[in-house]
């Protein structure tokens, strides 16, 4: 399944000169956010596949003007062509409010997520807006990552982790944004990344002049923290 995905940053290449055959094999979209309603709009209109995306800390507009023809799955798991999808939006504040949580405020929402989390036996993509605490995040609170997200990578190890908040540039082969974290791979987003994915089974680096990661070879199955 070939994933495009998207975060922070629209790109001047899709949005301006959008070229169907590049992105003729996509089979999902995903949104970590901070992207306009119309940007999101124009990817689901003009790639014939569904688009998941959670909101960014700038999404607030979405409550009024939400991205048409786009599935928001903050605080929800769902499952598309077998592939286990689970978001959550926002980043962390020292003020709280809409799209931005205190860590308790977001262990909440982690711990609610569990049940659904175990209803699917399992997680294969976690797209979140903010990073992991310790994985690709910053200094300042407001771009520290969440500890609870930290959880759900060494817990249910997820094939992938998509984030976004932390910009880096459209550069797409840049070493932070793509690297291992036990059984993960974590991958920020921001602009875009064509993935070819195939659950269970891990990346290989990503070659050429945009990012394509590519996931060749069987991994051995992982064991869950909860009986099936």
């Amino acid at each position: 399944m070939r994933i495009l995905v998207v975060s922070d940053i629209e790109s001047k290449f899709i949005w301006d000169h959008f070229d169907p055959e590049r992105f003729r094999d996509v089979e999902m979209i995903l949104s970590c956010g901070d992207l306009s309603a119309r940007y999101l709009s124009f990817l689901v209109t003009m790639i014939p596949c569904p688009l998941f995306y959670v909101p960014g800390n700038h999404d607030k507009r979405y409550e009024t003007n939400p991205p048409e023809g786009c599935v928001n799955i903050d605080g929800r798991l769902v499952v598309y062509r077998g592939v286990r999808i689970m978001g959550l939006g926002g980043c962390k504040s020292p003020h709280p409010c809409l799209h931005e949580y205190s860590e308790p405020q977001m262990w909440k929402k982690v711990r609610r997520m569990e049940s659904q989390i175990r209803r699917a036996k399992g997680l294969d993509l976690f797209v979140t807006h903010a990073p992991a605490i310790g994985l690709g995040d910053g200094q300042d609170l407001f771009h520290q990552g969440f500890e609870s997200f930290r959880y759900i990578d060494d817990v249910y190890q997820p094939d992938i982790h998509f984030y976004g908040h932390r910009h880096l540039g459209e550069n797409p082969n840049d070493r932070r944004a793509i690297y291992p974290y036990h059984e993960t791979v974590m991958i920020n987003a921001c602009g875009y990344k064509l993935v070819d994915y195939d659950p269970g089974v891990p990346m290989t680096a990503p070659m050429g002049r945009e990012t394509i990661v590519e996931m060749p070879t069987p991994r051995p199955p992982r064991r869950f923290p909860f009986p099936f």
